[in-house]
């Protein structure tokens, strides 16, 4: 089974997914940690220029493909800023973490006293556009803690998780 956890920049998408992993007996899979090797993998393809940035291409493809070299039955929590509801579906097995922009500002600067969170936060309005219009799963993580969001994700979770 794959749990798919997205969000911008300061949803907490990496501490809760770790934690459920964790509690569950999951593998913990960050697309964000593998953005070097998506690139460099779907360069050699021909999808994308090698340090052109990000890049648009289909990350499932490579994400599933490295799933399956995991043990039959693995159960993987998979997250990240690039699973998008195109990529994850829609379904019971994903769910989305989205802050207000003001709370993902504080939340940034947090981590990050006085540093330039630009980059960062374009990522809110993009994963809120791509949201719009679809049967998502969301949790508002505004004022949560860990624990409460972690709580909420599997709730959404439910049944999956039993």
């Amino acid at each position: 089974m794959i749990f798919w956890v997205g969000g911008p920049a300061g949803a907490g998408k990496s501490t809760v997914s770790r934690l459920l992993a964790g509690k569950y007996g999951f593998v913990w899979y960050s697309v964000d940690a593998h953005a070097s090797d998506h690139e460099a993998r779907a360069a050699a393809a021909g999808l994308h220029v090698l340090g052109s940035g990000p890049g648009d291409f289909d990350r499932r493809p490579m994400i599933v493909e490295d799933i399956q070299a995991l043990p039959v039955g693995t159960s993987v929590v998979v997250e990240g800023a690039f699973v998008t509801p195109a990529m994850a579906g829609v379904a019971e097995n994903a769910v989305w973490l989205m802050p207000s922009k003001d709370e993902q500002l504080a939340r940034l600067e947090g981590r990050n006293p006085g540093g330039d969170h630009s980059g960062l936060v374009w990522g809110w309005e993009l994963v809120r556009s791509q949201l719009g219009g679809t049967d998502a799963r969301v949790i508002v993580v505004d004022g949560q803690t860990v624990e409460q969001t972690l709580k909420a994700v599997e709730q959404r979770f439910g049944a999956l998780l039993a």
